[in-house]
């Protein structure tokens, strides 16, 4: 398969490079990024792989500075993204009207109704789209929602959900952390077509904080903690839940929101709660406690960013994973025993299952390769993605309304809040729109 990527980055150079180069049936042969210098490294890691390989194209791989040039091209079977999350959707929407295989990096979206869009544009292209998180080759994330779904704890009453702190740097690279504190307007360096960069976003000053690594700090480039790292467990709640096509009915949270003017202004902390129709509550938080259901309505934690975690409680008990890829822990012991009939929790097992300890596979990449080949849907579908992530972004805005709000899952709107309806979507800037999208198919076709 011939790949084109949109987004060099730490991730997406840094780690989804890897990923493809140990594919042999995958070659990456063009590489787009509005940052020159990302743009170079990105070009000169593609061609040092695969001179050591024997398979370099004529000319070496290509570099684009516009993801528009990339996605019409001819010669590409697949488009990966791994962009800032304001830039998710867009290039993903147009690389499926293109005619284009898609996997795209978590969070999936920016806006709820961005993610309706994307979802419906995959179906009707009848293309092959991946969300691009490794939750579901993970086996201990595997038989953790085997043993829920299973039954092991009973009736499920409730999913506790509990993620880092964020608003902080302690998770990006070297470049990320040197910016971390230059909150100043500066010009922008001339290697870097910020505007484009801005995208849909409003115009706003460039300050070196604000971008790479640190832009999911701000709202107008994504959600914050709860969008980033929320788009990993609620999709391991919504699994354990079998919604993944659905979404709780009521929201109601806090959230502790710096100033909207400040250069990080998502919540760091938040304790948000969601009831999904059949009474299962999830309780969604940062900075608030452990997973012990002893101390749950403790208060914020101090001096210390406390790990992520997943609790799935039932009428029987509990199982819990915690720390990321954490080892299950469960009320009783032998309930991490039990034999699961896999006629009865027919989950989706992909043909790579990447080891806890090992961190250097990533199974979303093998099982999207393995569903543009036999044509059948990946693991995490952008319907899988849209519908995760839409349970953070309602969350957000249950907090910055502070009030609880009711949600239609089905409409995908919520019930008798038109001020709560408005906040669904955002005003994209021309010409980063997905209304120009046809346009741009249509140039120099």
């Amino acid at each position: 398969m011939i790949y084109g990527y949109i987004g060099c980055g730490e991730h997406g150079a840094g780690w989804n490079f890897d990923q493809v180069f140990r594919c042999p049936d995958a070659q990456i042969i063009a590489v787009c990024d509005v940052d020159q210098k990302r743009l170079a490294a990105a070009k000169e890691k593609v061609d040092a792989h695969y001179a050591r390989k024997a398979r370099r194209t004529s000319g070496g791989c290509a570099a684009h500075g516009d993801f528009r040039e990339l996605i019409r091209r001819k010669d590409l079977d697949v488009v990966g993204i791994a962009t800032p999350d304001h830039w998710h959707v867009i290039p993903s929407i147009m690389a499926a009207k293109a005619g284009k295989d898609v996997i795209c990096e978590k969070p999936l979206t920016l806006t709820v109704v961005e993610g309706r869009i994307l979802s419906d544009v995959v179906q009707q292209t009848g293309r092959i789209f991946q969300t691009a998180s490794e939750n579901r080759s993970i086996d201990v994330y595997i038989r953790l929602i085997e043993l829920v779904r299973g039954g092991v704890i009973g009736r499920l009453k409730h999913i506790e959900v509990r993620l880092p702190t964020g608003n902080n740097n302690s998770r990006v690279g070297r470049e990320a952390r040197a910016a971390f504190e230059r909150r100043s307007p500066e010009p922008p360096p001339p290697t870097l077509n910020y505007e484009m960069w801005l995208g849909q976003a409003p115009m706003m000053p460039y300050i070196p904080a604000r971008l790479h690594g640190n832009f999911r700090w701000n709202l107008a480039f994504s959600g914050g903690v709860i969008t980033d790292w929320g788009a990993h467990l609620v999709d391991l709640a919504q699994w354990g839940h079998n919604s993944e096509h659905t979404g709780p009915v009521t929201v109601e949270g806090k959230g502790d929101f710096p100033p909207h003017d400040a250069v990080f202004n998502t919540a760091p902390t938040f304790d948000v709660h969601y009831q999904y129709a059949d009474g299962v509550t999830l309780r969604l938080s940062a900075g608030q406690g452990d997973l012990d259901p002893h101390v749950r309505h403790a208060g914020p934690v101090v001096g210390r960013t406390p790990e992520p975690g997943i609790r799935f409680e039932g009428s029987d008990g509990w199982i819990e994973s915690h720390g990321w890829r954490g080892s299950l822990k469960a009320s009783r012991r032998p309930m991490l025993d039990a034999k699961i009939d896999p006629q009865k929790v027919k989950l989706y097992r992909p043909s790579e299952i990447v080891k806890r300890t090992d961190g250097s596979k990533g199974g979303e990449h093998r099982n999207f390769l393995d569903c543009v080949k036999s044509r059948k849907p990946c693991y995490a579908p952008a319907e899988t993605g849209h519908r995760t992530i839409t349970i953070p972004h309602i969350g957000n805005i249950a907090m910055l309304l502070g009030r609880m709000l009711r949600w239609n899952p089905e409409s995908e709107r919520f019930v008798g809040d038109p001020e709560a309806d408005a906040m669904l979507s955002r005003k994209q800037r021309q010409p980063w729109t997905i209304a120009n999208i046809d346009a741009w198919l249509r140039k120099n076709s």
